[in-house]
């Protein structure tokens, strides 16, 4: 990693390829073996879901890739298992400038990258922010468990449309 950092993946619009998204989730089933954490056919199609789609889905795209087979699983049901996941420490929710949730299966240390305008987020590593600790004096009765650090501004499309109607009002 650079001065500058870098975008972990590239593709992040794209979505993992079909081999990554089966080793995300056979490493999933270990892990929460490994934990005596039941692996229902529910948990793992909400958690590939989210594996598969490196946008950082919101509970509703979530619902909305569930597999045929369980259509029947209501958006309640989707929004408890990622609650559920997120607690387990097997997901983790990331802040955005919106209101909604939106969730990351990469645990690996990373901040974000929020658009402001679209609402795009994309995983970004930075050296120079690993070292950022939580602060040791923090008010009492508060109880910290961990840092985010986002970075906030304008993605390459929304600040290119914005160059654009700049020029188209000048």
């Amino acid at each position: 990693m650079g001065k500058q950092g870098k975008s972990i993946d590239p593709r992040a619009s794209a979505g993992r390829r079909a081999e990554e998204v089966d080793a995300w989730c056979a490493r999933f089933v270990e892990d929460c073996r490994r934990r005596g954490i039941r692996v229902t056919a529910q948990r793992l199609a909400v958690y590939r879901a989210v594996v598969a789609d490196l946008s950082h889905p919101t509970v509703e795209t979530v619902h909305r890739r569930i597999p045929r087979q369980m259509e029947s699983m209501s958006l309640a049901t989707v929004y408890r298992i990622l609650e559920f996941l997120e607690r387990e420490g097997l997901l983790r929710r990331v802040s955005t400038t919106e209101s909604v949730c939106r969730f990351d299966a990469n645990l690996d240390h990373h901040q974000h990258l929020v658009c402001r305008s679209c609402g795009d987020i994309r995983d970004w590593a930075e050296a120079a922010l690993d070292g950022v600790r939580i602060p040791r004096r923090i008010p009492r009765g508060f109880r910290a468990e961990s840092l985010d650090i986002r970075v906030i501004g304008l993605c390459r499309a929304c600040s290119g449309a914005n160059r654009m109607r700049a020029k188209i009002s000048q």
